[in-house]
């Protein structure tokens, strides 16, 4: 019979990172020594004891040791159960205690003592906007226990965060101190050693015949090498901009016939370029295969085109290089793609399946698998998102309606002419489709974004030298206004709005004595027909004083009103529209006013508009074109003013790439009068300036130019007896480039450059349409929800203008920044 003792079984099981012993111990007396021999026992209890924060369940559930389990004892059941709750990374240590044992059952006790919960955590040795940057990444929350692998991911965080921004040898320490106030709760630090951000010095490509190294850097982009002139960014390395030059490059191969091309190894290391300093070096191993051509191209199944049609769409021709970005583009994805030609006509079920073989050695065989089906049509058309503007508004914009021929086309113009209207983001129109092919029909659910603000409130000042003084502007327009509603109960909130209606009323005041008053209304919808009606009245007043000693010397009055009547028209396209301006001015001149006589002069006009208007996104056009014809007659009516006018503009916006677009524009204007004896200068051509400043110039027809300044005296235009008429005929020229920076619901920038050029002409005896005064600058164009577009622009006039305000001419050489409120185009 052995003596009663206290048997401690101890298992002490090391862990590579664990300082921890692992114990099992037996806390009762035993008097069989058959007990100490493996057998299997089933768990009766278990008792948790030390946790705090850590839930009991969650540790019995961890350990795998619960209620009605068999374990074997002594083996390793225990030890795995230790191993498990190590692993969990919550606790510093954890002991397993036997409390009682008989022949068949065994009760435990899990005793743990936990890791310390995290207070917070303080990131140290950088920057406070890396701090700040770094803290918007990391998800370590207090209360957290600090773990080991909380550590380490965190580490990886900040390591990535610096590797990002072209940092190499990033090192982050830790430390854990603990609140000697606050049980098992601690800080956790950071310090961060950024290391050092390293430029690309060299990209360097091998295995490459087709292309020389230089050419293949510059496809490397965004991921660029750093040279002498390239001082203003630096050029470091960052792994996503890596994977990315890398598919440029592969991109660039296909493009120019190399279809099999890989880059079957890289490497990216760090290497002392000059002296001791360090750069990065970019090597890829390319393997470029050969340059296949296409040798036949066939169609098979196709009814509806010939093979010949379809060849021609897709755009390549037997012998030519195979491009895999155009094959793509023409056969499924511009609007004069394969699959386009058949969805404009109902064949929304198309389907094409090309098989492209490789023949000989760099030869191709295109084949297409054509799978016409039937025409479908449309079955339920709806939209969702139009929480203002009402149903009709949208509802007479769609082109696609119930019961017609599913069109592709119809659908990208009726997101254009939705983007088209201002009551919508033109970026976030979208096209749901719903087909059947069972029933051979499609629904169509527009998805409308109306966060753009269709009413904006225009609020300038500024000063316009001696002559105009200081100039407050101030306009408010409601695009979406409902007279309809102005007269229901609740319409007001605040504005009645939602039926497409526009209103304006401004109003500019300047220390010249120059005073304007305008009011316009526009009905884009008159009877429930595509028929605009439009009004418009203003009053202007300029009170003629010397500058100098503010002496009036005469006040010029104009009264204008206008009523319009406009349409669209299905011929030539259906891009087309016309509209019918009847106009009537009253001049009034009182005193010295340069080159108009005193008295009262009345115009009556009529004037006739044939517009296409292919521009998508209004703001910022990013495609299309738009040609403007227009030819107005002064009636030849007893004690009337008469001429006649004729003017065309035309602008084209081509994109150079995703978001660069470049925009060209001309101008014409002509003036002319039936007879000689009631020729006057009313209405002539005066070039420079903005809108801001041409209002005080209401006796002349005023065309914007950058680079020149606006005003009757300053503008560019001829001068007869020391004083300026306005030109008969004008030319005007433009280019520009821009690109939408920043696009989003608060804001809209686009910088842009140009180049300019414009004359006015006295007749055509003079007319030399390359005499032009010309300029080129810089500028940005902003889009704020409240003010609208505003444009600002810093020019270089490259030629003086001879002026008649008495302080010399307009030098050139000179830099003039212009301020303007309103679209350009």
């Amino acid at each position: 019979m052995l003596k009663r003792l206290s048997l401690a079984l101890v298992i002490a099981i090391s862990f590579g990172t664990l300082s921890s012993s692992i114990k099992a111990q037996d806390t009762f007396q035993l008097t069989d020594p058959t007990l100490n021999t493996p057998a299997e026992y089933t768990i009766s209890s278990v008792v948790v004891e030390g946790e705090e924060s850590t839930r009991e369940q969650f540790i019995i559930n961890a350990s795998a040791l619960t209620v009605g389990s068999t374990i074997t004892y002594p083996g390793e059941d225990i030890a795995d159960a230790l191993k498990r709750l190590f692993r969990t990374g919550l606790f510093a240590d954890v002991q397993i205690l036997i409390a009682n044992r008989t022949s068949t059952e065994i009760s435990l006790i899990i005793r743990v003592e936990e890791k310390p919960r995290l207070i917070e955590y303080k990131i140290e040795g950088v920057k406070r906007s890396q701090r700040r940057d770094l803290e918007e990444m990391i998800t370590l929350l207090p209360g957290t226990a600090i773990t080991e692998s909380n550590k380490a991911q965190v580490i990886n965080t900040i390591q990535r965060f610096y590797k990002n921004k072209g940092y190499w040898y990033t090192k982050v320490e830790t430390r854990v101190e603990e609140d000697p106030e606050l049980e098992n709760r601690a800080r956790l630090y950071f310090d961060i050693d950024p290391g050092v951000r390293l430029e690309i010095k060299d990209i360097k490509f091998e295995g490459n015949e087709a292309f020389s190294d230089r050419k293949l850097t510059k496809k490397m982009k965004p991921l660029k090498e750093d040279k002498w002139w390239k001082f203003l960014s630096k050029k470091v390395y960052k792994e996503s901009d890596f994977e990315e030059g890398k598919e440029s490059v592969l991109a660039f191969y296909r493009k120019n016939g190399y279809t099999d091309a890989r880059i079957v190894d890289d490497s990216v290391y760090t290497y002392v370029y000059v002296k001791d300093l360090e750069g990065v070096r970019v090597v890829m191993e390319v393997e470029e295969g050969p340059q296949y051509k296409i040798r036949n191209i066939n169609w098979d199944g196709n009814t509806v085109y010939t093979d010949e049609q379809l060849t021609e769409a897709l755009g390549f021709e037997k012998g030519e290089v195979f491009n895999e970005e155009k094959f793509d583009e023409n056969f499924s994805i511009s609007e004069t793609s394969v699959n386009s030609m058949y969805q404009n006509i109902g064949y929304l079920f198309f389907r094409g399946i090309p098989t492209v073989e490789k023949v000989a050695e760099d030869s191709l065989d295109i084949s297409f698998e054509i799978y016409e089906d039937e025409i479908a049509t449309i079955e339920e058309v709806s939209f969702t998102g139009n929480t203002k503007t009402h149903d009709d508004v949208v509802r007479r914009t769609l082109r696609t309606v119930p019961g017609s021929t599913y069109s592709r086309e119809a659908i990208i113009r009726t997101i254009r002419e939705l983007g088209t209207l201002g009551y919508f983001d033109p970026q976030n129109i979208t096209p749901e489709l719903n087909p059947d092919q069972n029933s051979k029909t499609v629904d169509v659910n527009y998805v409308l974004d109306e966060s753009v603000s269709t009413d904006n409130f225009e609020f300038s000042g500024g000063y316009g030298g001696q002559q105009i003084g200081a100039i407050i502007s101030a306009r408010i327009n409601f695009n979406n206004f409902s007279i309809k509603r102005a007269f229901e109960k609740g319409g007001w909130a605040p504005i009645p709005s939602g039926d497409g209606q526009q209103v304006s009323l401004g109003v500019q005041v300047t220390g010249g004595g120059y005073q304007s008053y305008s009011l316009g209304f526009v009905e884009p919808w008159l009877g429930g027909k595509p028929t605009s009606l439009g009004v418009n009245l203003s009053y202007n007043l300029i009170d003629n004083k010397d500058y100098v000693t503010q002496v009036s010397y005469g006040k010029t009055k104009l009264f204008s009103g206008s009523v319009s009547l406009g349409k669209r028209l299905k011929w030539p396209d259906d891009y087309f529209s016309q509209r019918t301006i009847l106009g009537y001015q009253l001049y009034d001149v009182e005193g010295f006013t340069g080159a108009f006589q005193p008295g009262i002069s009345n115009v009556i006009t009529v004037q006739e508009v044939i517009e296409r208007n292919s521009i998508v996104n209004p703001i910022s056009p990013i495609m299309g074109s738009k040609f403007t014809l227009s030819g107005e007659i002064a009636l030849p009516l007893k004690g009337f003013s008469e001429f006649y006018k004729i003017k065309a503009d035309y602008q084209s916006h081509f994109p150079l790439t995703e978001k660069l677009v470049f925009t060209t524009e001309a101008n014409f204007g002509y003036i002319g009068y039936f007879t000689q004896d009631k020729r006057n200068n009313y209405q002539r051509f005066l070039i420079g300036g903005t809108q801001l400043q041409q209002r005080q110039s209401f006796l002349y027809d005023n065309i914007d130019m950058r680079g020149y300044p606006g005003g009757s005296n300053e503008s560019i235009g001829p001068i007869v007896n020391g004083r300026k008429v306005g030109g008969r005929i004008y030319n005007k020229f433009s280019a520009e480039l821009r690109y939408p920076a920043v696009q989003n619901e608060q804001l809209q920038l686009i910088p842009y450059t140009f180049v300019d050029a414009g004359n006015a002409y006295l007749d055509f005896s003079e007319y030399d349409p390359f005499n032009v005064k010309r300029s080129a600058g810089v500028g940005v164009r902003l889009f704020l929800p409240i003010l609208g577009l505003v444009d600002l622009s810093y020019g270089y006039r490259f030629d003086g203008v001879q002026t008649t305000s008495g302080q010399g001419n307009l030098q050139p050489g000179k830099w003039e920044f212009l301020f303007n409120i309103g679209a350009p185009f």
